[in-house]
């Protein structure tokens, strides 16, 4: 925990790792070693208002939809965001998606962990693949992918046995 306010104030910077295994992080990732890289570096922005800029950087192990294989996932990101006194301000500030920060609830007592936990589940794709799945050592496709790839492949075999 942290104060957000006198982080932007002084210029200040926050380094360190977030586990792999944080506990909604963990949800989506095959594995729970490992750590994520994070620096956190307060300033004032072209506005004057408190603000942050947040880099995380590193692995994430994650499962392959299409051949349910090991799927690692680099992740080298970067975000702004500016801090606001309390929920009132917050929730008077017009929505815009063209606005390179987002805004937040600041405070003396900030969770730079939940921000960066927060950051590295936005870059997990909703639906992870390889670009093109790896195929086993014998040649041959698993056949979990064979499967996904043509869900009708068995119908013919199946009718066969009923004969």
């Amino acid at each position: 925990m942290i104060d957000i306010f006198e982080l932007a104030r002084t210029s200040g910077a926050v380094e360190g790792q977030l586990p792999l295994g944080a506990e909604r992080l963990r949800a989506s990732l095959r594995l729970a070693s490992g750590a994520i890289d994070f620096r956190l570096q307060g300033r004032m922005d072209e506005f004057g208002r408190p603000s942050v800029r947040l880099s995380i950087r590193g692995d994430l192990p994650l499962t392959c939809d299409r051949c349910a294989g090991p799927l690692d996932l680099h992740v080298e990101h970067e975000s702004t965001f500016y801090f606001v006194h309390d929920e009132s301000e917050l929730a008077a500030l017009p929505v815009s998606a063209d606005e390179e920060s987002e805004p937040l609830l600041g405070s003396d007592r900030f969770d730079v962990t939940a921000l960066v936990e927060d950051e590295a589940i936005l870059c997990i794709p909703v639906s992870p693949r390889h670009d093109a799945c790896p195929v086993s050592t014998d040649g041959a496709q698993s056949r979990r992918t064979r499967e996904v790839q043509n869900p009708f492949a068995a119908l013919p075999d199946l009718l066969r046995d009923k004969r």
